[in-house]
């Protein structure tokens, strides 16, 4: 018999952290599982179906064999051509396909980025609250996560004070995140113009990250980063098909940015991916290019449930939010419930709400903010209306 092998994990990859988005609804799912009714708000994805027309395109890709590798890995010409037209058509950008790279989802293409152009010790900085897997795959590309909050607290937009005086001879990225998750908050066009005039003295880069570009309160997409002065030739712009047409299983993502980041995030995809799946970027192209409408659908509903959430929860006594202006999700100031549930935390108060109402949220900690939740609407009006009335009835709201 062998002797114990030291199977060794390296220091890179236990440093990370692992995502309490994707923790926590596995543990809703496992509740399910055993006969809990736990009310899911927990999900960063659409509730809808993926339109039917896109998936008559990909069937039809299908039977017709496109299932081989895709040359070039950053993607299908046809697909960059459309990710191009829509760039135009939705955030004014003007890129060429040599500057738009596929991938699979546009949490792929982040990590591309950051290995495209981070070296050891770089910094990066990423405003608070944050996507949880930003500042991980930072530290995965040997990155420095440098943590900003706005002016006006841990939930408000970056202004050009902060910025300044977080930018060090170190700094080589910043990460924007606009509409917000998880705060759902938009930056303005002004307010990205007053980054951009700190940015404009500085050769940083910046990765805007847009999934949620379309899913705003009101009829237009958020402004992208990449159309303020003099801001394309330095910004690598991240958008997909997952969130805007339901499709996050279908694991697609596209980015537009200066041509040599593009032609470096190509290396990572050829040496780790090889790409994203044939079919799917046929069907993506569908997507991009086809009847708009299913967006308009799922925009709306995702207003009016995210109203609706919003007023249920500013009628509960110790909870406080902002109605959210984009995307899918509320991030809620909890810290005046916590003496009730007799916790310290958001962690503690996401664990006493799911064991004694069955209802699942998102701690603040994964975003860097412990005292406020993450609430998904991207779940039915149901749903939405007895999860709250359990959260009403446990905190006596």
């Amino acid at each position: 018999m062998c002797g114990a092998v030291d199977l060794k994990i390296s220091k890179r990859i236990s440093a990370l952290e692992p995502s309490a988005t994707l923790a926590v609804m596995a543990r809703a799912k496992a509740m399910r599982e055993a006969g809990v009714d736990v009310v899911a708000l927990a999900a960063g994805q659409p509730d809808f179906d993926t339109p039917q027309h896109i998936k008559d395109a990909a069937i039809a890709a299908l039977n017709a064999g496109d299932t081989k590798y895709v040359s070039p890995a950053v993607g299908k010409n046809e697909l960059r051509d459309a990710v191009c037209g829509y760039f135009r058509t939705y955030g004014g950008l003007d890129y060429e396909r040599a500057q738009i790279a596929v991938g699979i989802g546009a949490k792929d293409l982040c990590h591309q980025a950051f290995a495209a152009v981070l070296d050891p010790g770089d910094e990066v900085i990423i405003p608070v609250p944050y996507w949880v897997s930003y500042p991980e795959q930072v530290k995965l590309a040997g990155g420095v996560p440098v943590f900003v909050e706005g002016g006006d607290g841990p939930v408000s937009n970056l202004g050009p004070e902060q910025l300044r005086a977080a930018i060090t001879p170190r700094t080589r990225m910043l990460v924007l995140n606009s509409p917000s998750n998880p705060s759902g908050k938009i930056y303005s066009r002004s307010e990205l113009e007053a980054l951009a005039a700190v940015l404009r003295e500085t050769d940083i880069v910046v990765l805007s990250d847009e999934i949620y570009h379309r899913l705003t309160s009101g009829p237009q997409p958020a402004p992208s980063f990449a159309s303020a002065p003099g801001m394309i030739e330095r910004t690598v712009t991240i958008n997909g098909v997952s969130k805007t047409y339901a499709m996050t299983g279908w694991r697609l993502g596209f980015a537009g940015g200066p041509a040599a980041i593009i032609e470096a995030m190509g290396k990572v995809s050829q040496q780790t991916t090889s790409g994203a799946v044939s079919f799917v970027q046929t069907a993506a192209v569908e997507a991009l290019s086809g009847d708009q409408s299913c967006v308009e659908t799922m925009r709306a509903a995702y207003r009016e449930r995210g109203r609706r959430m919003w007023q249920a929860l500013s009628a509960i006594a110790g909870i406080h939010c902002e109605e959210p202006q984009g995307g899918f999700m509320l991030f809620a100031d909890v810290s005046g419930a916590f003496a009730r549930l007799g916790v310290s935390s958001a962690a503690g108060f996401a664990e006493a709400v799911l064991e004694r109402a069955h209802v699942a949220v998102i701690p603040g900690e994964a975003f860097g903010v412990p005292t406020h939740v993450r609430f998904s609407f991207a779940t039915s009006a149901a749903d939405i209306e007895e999860g709250m009335r359990r959260l009403a009835h446990l905190l006596g709201g």
